[in-house]
């Protein structure tokens, strides 16, 4: 692929993108399948029609693809007529025949019609004709495409592949499904993803489990960075980050299962690669307007463009405000993002990409939630109850740069350098009702204070990736290679002070104004830092026309080290420092087309996880590896349009820290888990108008070797044995073409937590309807937990003197979007 990455459609495909979309999925290596799909009747329409063309300088087998996209044509060529050959930018409005002509006569080719309206390239005079290998290719890019899944993911190994060649489970949640069901945060998105449990630690602050394991990682365009409420000693009250915000980003990629080869240390849970919008080559406004339930407004505005006249300097801009109150009395939040990027061409097959993002959110939480009774039943207390202080408040700010390279060689290969640096901050204060400890609370309704407490949570994270990637030819075979290298640097300083008050209070007369703000000063400071670095190599092998063997290998160095400072006394104790080196993590994958459109697949990947804890004698326990064994079969039908995969899966997770004996707080690694089950998903498009998400889970996971009261028992208590992910949207025809209609559902079966407090299975059902008033005005309205469900969102640690939250009452919000 060339700089210029066909990742944004111009607006002469965007006119009819239903359309386009089943062209471009229906453009296939063969020239003799291309045919057949062309009538002599729509090339007449093509040739006539005047097209407006926005395609930066690039090499002209790339010029020629986009060229051929944005005409709706099929054009044969082969690579030896093109090679070493570049196009300055060509824009304008031209017919197809006048834009062929401006592309090739300097080159000294040309383009001749066939008779069933397809081209083919030759030489000038010669005429001799070339057929063509290959389709083209859209990347991973979502925007515009209307689908449900996407043609290229590489959250798995690094290697540009299908969701079909990727030997694991992978989902994908696109642009237009984001849209679809208003999800406007990364943890809207997650409860929507096949196999994944979104954990709330607090009103504020989640994590993401799957398969009864969490996904410590997260990533931006590839570049890792930890879950700080996943770090060692780290509590979650400590992490300095909230959820992102999604306007800024084009998709995400969800990897379930070990993740070793991408993300270094972890545990066997997955991850998440967050893909950022890119600047678009042809100019584009959208403003979007929204209001729902609970005084919820949202803004955003999102402008994209070229910034010179050949489209090598682009631009885009992307702005949100949003306030919101909530359904719990007192709660509200306000939210403000900002996200600049500009993309460069810095030479025909070199790309300079760089940009900025900031995102504040100032929030007053729902800090403790409702405790139960004390015989783990509900106090039936209102889902506006609110056991805090009116002046609780906590303020989230974060600062994104990054900056990526990326140069394109004659030969196919690639190399890119991507930096990527977060700042971040978390400020508040706050006093809650605890309900007595755990213990709950009695008929009385007494309960007691815990504390006043402040905290100032503060993180830099750099990350460093540099690969090289492209094919070769071996024993007469083209295989690919991918070669790397990455380093990863975050540091974590947080404050905490706190202020005695357990005075008892009675929950049903509770006056969250009863409390004045009292003013103290931080008492104690934790620092966190953690250093990773590795290399790495993935290799896809062609052992046949239908086998693939795809091997890697990922070497790494860990280092960690903990302060803890007294600031009373200026005492600094509680040092801690591990290191783990040499690490080598394996990955390997096999994969066999065995019918047209099905592969059968098996596969294995590992991680690891150091661990500070200790044994008798005062070392470090090993780190705690995990192993994923999967195999299962994946489909890809009308040409990538709809996806679908079926997944045998078990993990093995080793050297968890156990009690020792004959000591105290000293551990042995001795602790052994079993996680299993199936996964099943659909994604992509049934038929024209018709996209669909659908994801089933089943997973057990208990100790196999532990103490005697655990060995056996459930590891995962608060992962649900059944988890069921749908949605649909449809575009209706004909006379309705201007309406659109979309419905799912969100089960599970029933959980509890390490606190032995239940939660019933319960379903979710959620709906949208949309209407496109003209090209530019675009109106829906989204309806979430339509039956008005009662339930609490999962935690953890929820227990009977508080961590019990209500899930979200029934609720709406209209939509107004402009398109320009």
């Amino acid at each position: 692929m060339s700089p210029s990455s066909q990742n944004d459609l111009p607006r002469a495909l965007r006119s009819k993108p239903l359309a386009t979309f089943m062209h471009m999925m229906l453009y296939v290596p063969a020239l003799s399948f291309a045919t057949s799909m062309v009538t002599s009747v729509q090339a007449a329409e093509i040739t006539a029609r005047q097209n407006v063309y926005a395609i930066p300088a690039a090499p002209l087998a790339s010029q020629l693809n986009q060229f051929a996209a944005q005409s709706g044509i099929y054009l044969a060529s082969d690579a030896t007529l093109t090679n070493g050959l570049s196009g300055t930018a060509f824009n304008g409005t031209f017919t197809l025949t006048e834009g062929l002509s401006r592309l090739l006569t300097s080159h000294g080719l040309q383009a001749d019609q066939q008779s069933n309206g397809s081209y083919v390239l030759k030489k000038i005079p010669e005429g001799e004709e070339l057929v063509v290998v290959g389709k083209i290719d859209y990347g991973s890019m979502t925007e515009d495409t209307r689908s449900y899944t996407t043609h290229s993911m590489s959250a798995a190994t690094r290697l540009n592949l299908s969701p079909r060649e990727t030997p694991q489970s992978v989902s994908v949640v696109t642009r237009q499904r984001m849209n679809d069901q208003n999800m406007t945060s990364l943890d809207d998105a997650m409860r929507q993803v096949t196999g994944v449990n979104v954990i709330n630690e607090s009103s504020y602050q989640s994590r993401y489990q799957s398969r009864g394991f969490t996904m410590d990682n997260i990533q931006e365009d590839g570049i890792s960075s930890s879950f700080q409420n996943s770090l060692a000693g780290m509590g979650y009250a400590e992490a300095s980050t909230e959820s992102p915000d999604l306007a800024i980003y084009d998709h995400l990629e969800v990897l379930r299962g070990a993740s070793g080869l991408t993300q270094g240390s972890g545990e066997p849970g997955g991850t998440v690669n967050m893909v950022r919008k890119r600047p678009t080559y042809d100019f584009r406004t959208s403003v979007s307007a929204s209001a729902g339930s609970w005084d919820n407004y949202r803004s955003e505005v999102d402008i994209s463009g070229p910034l010179n006249d050949d489209a090598s300097l682009r631009g885009r801009l992307v702005g949100v405000l949003q306030k919101k109150d909530s359904f719990t009395d007192y709660v509200n939040s306000e939210r403000q993002v900002l996200f600049g990027t500009m993309a460069y061409d810095v030479t025909p097959q070199t790309t300079l990409t760089t940009g900025i993002s900031w995102q504040k959110t100032d929030t007053v939480p729902n800090l403790y939630g409702v405790p139960m009774s004390t015989n783990y039943t509900s106090l039936n207390l209102p889902r506006s109850t609110f056991l805090g202080a009116s002046w609780n408040n906590i303020t989230f700010e974060k600062t994104n740069g990054f900056a990526e390279l990326g140069h394109y060689f004659d030969n196919e290969w690639v190399a890119k350098s991507s930096l990527n640096y977060t700042s971040a901050s978390a400020q508040g204060k706050f006093i809650g009702v605890y309900g007595n400890g755990t213990q709950g609370v009695n008929d009385s309704g007494d309960a007691r204070l815990n504390n006043y407490l402040q905290r100032h949570n503060r993180s830099s994270q750099y990350g460093l990736n540099v690969n090289l990637s492209g094919p070769f030819e071996f024993l007469k075979r083209e295989h690919e290679l991918v070669l790397g290298g990455d380093y990863q640097k975050e540091n974590f300083s947080n404050l905490f002070g706190s202020l005695s008050n357990t005075s008892k209070v009675n929950i049903y007369s509770w006056d969250p104004e009863s409390l004045s703000e009292p003013d103290w000063d931080y008492t104690r400071r934790y620092q966190y830092n953690v250093y990773q670095r590795g290399l790495y190599a993935t290799t896809r092998l062609s052992l046949a026309n239908d086998w693939k063997l795809i091997l890697g290998s990922r070497y790494s160095d860990f280092t960690y080290d903990s302060y803890f400072t007294n600031l009373t006394t200026g005492a600094m104790t509680g040092h801690s420092n591990y290191k783990v080196k040499g690490k080598a993590i394996p990955y390997g994958g096999l994969l066999w087309d065995f019918a047209k459109d099905y592969t059968w697949y098996l596969s294995y990947s590992e991680i690891y996880k150091p661990q500070s804890t200790q044994d008798a004698s005062g070392n470090f326990l090993p780190p705690v590896t995990g192993s994923n064994y999967e195999t299962g079969v994946k489909g890809e039908f009308f040409e990538g349009a709809l996806n679908a995969s079926f997944a045998l899966f078990r993990i093995i997770q080793e050297n968890n820290a156990m009690s020792g004996v004959g000591c105290d707080d000293c551990y042995i690694a001795d602790g052994k888990v079993q996680s299993q089950g199936i996964e099943m998903e659909v994604s992509g498009q049934l038929a024209e108008g018709w996209q669909v998400y659908s994801g089933y889970t089943l997973n057990n996971s208990k100790y196999l070797e532990a103490a005697d009261t655990q060995k056996g028992t459930n590891f995962s208590k608060h992962t649900p044995q059944h988890l069921i992910r749908v949605y649909s949207s449809y575009q209706f025809p004909g006379r309705w073409e201007k309406w659109s209609a979309g419905a799912g559902l969100t089960a599970q079966t029933s959980t509890t937590t390490n606190y032995d407090v239940s939660q019933g299975g319960y379903t979710l059902f959620n709906a949208n309807i949309g209407y496109q008033y003209n090209k530019q005005i675009r109106l829906s309205l989204n309806g979430n937990n339509l039956t008005d469900k009662e339930y609490y969102v999962g935690v953890s640690n929820r227990h009977r003197g508080g961590n019990n939250f209500y899930g979200d009452p029934r609720n709406f919000m209209l939509n107004v979007k402009w398109v320009y």
